[in-house]
């Protein structure tokens, strides 16, 4: 019995992992890429108490007999998790953002309360259908990795189940970290661009266009670091900093689209 409760535990932390992998992990990959200040920030801030609750969930699994009861418990972690995803790239992410960036802190300022809402409620209800789903195969599944005979079946039912965590973390990102994170590749790309074409090849308007960029008085392939400081209440219009080895500059990017920059003054 004391080996089949560490066994719920740590597939239970194994599905906490896997959601805040999901979550925020490929969000973290992608603005490691794009020279994105603190890409690992959220990541690092979701996946202990993913965790931690994941294997609390697990072990209380195997504590309760009563299916409504453990239904409840899966119902309050896929609330706990949704809140969490919301909660970290809009309330605690900023905080962190504002000590890294002295410079700038008073301009961090993340206000979008009804899109932030609406996008909790649309993710908690999915995150609910995932966790619930993988709530009544959780002890099957338990089960099945004890009594298989082979390492396959094992991986089989193991990947069912994280199956489920991996469809809400996915739900967590395009409802929240797809549109922080889309300004920031847009305008990674944009400066790459303005820095390595060649304008003599330009057409007029394409020469004016880049001259909102050209005109900063930096190196645009030095070392960059960008983080958002803010952006309107449907969170489509946005305001980025880009930190140019200490130089630090402020782009404006609408709709995924970067239009012009700005030295800091």
């Amino acid at each position: 019995m004391k080996n089949q409760f560490k066994q719920e535990t740590w597939m239970g932390v194994l599905c906490g992992c896997v959601f805040a992998a999901v979550a925020w992990g490929y969000d973290g990959y992608l603005l490691s890429k794009a020279h994105a200040a603190l890409p690992w920030l959220k990541l690092a801030l979701g996946l202990p108490p993913c965790a931690a609750v994941g294997g609390l969930a697990g072990w209380l699994t195997m504590k309760m007999s009563n299916m409504f009861t453990r239904m409840a418990l899966w119902v309050a972690v896929a609330i706990f998790f949704s809140y969490l995803t919301s909660l970290i790239p809009f309330t605690l992410s900023p905080i962190i953002y504002r000590w890294s960036f002295p410079a700038v802190s008073e301009r961090i300022i993340y206000n979008a309360s009804v899109a932030i809402s609406a996008r909790r409620f649309i993710t908690i209800v999915m995150t609910i259908v995932f966790l619930f789903i993988a709530g009544l195969i959780f002890e099957n599944v338990n089960d099945s990795v004890r009594n298989a005979r082979s390492i396959g079946g094992v991986v089989f039912s193991v990947i069912f189940l994280l199956a489920f965590f991996a469809g809400a973390g996915y739900t967590a990102d395009s409802n929240f970290n797809v549109d922080l994170r889309t300004p920031i590749l847009a305008l990674d790309e944009k400066l790459d661009y303005v820095a390595s074409v060649n304008a003599a090849t330009l057409s007029d308007v394409e020469a004016r266009a880049i001259r909102r960029f050209t005109k900063l008085d930096v190196d645009l392939q030095s070392p960059r670091r960008t983080v958002i400081a803010t952006f309107d209440e449907y969170i489509s219009q946005m305001i980025v900093v880009v930190d140019f080895d200490g130089t630090l500059a402020e782009c404006s990017v609408m709709n995924g689209r970067a239009s012009s920059c700005k030295m800091v003054e």
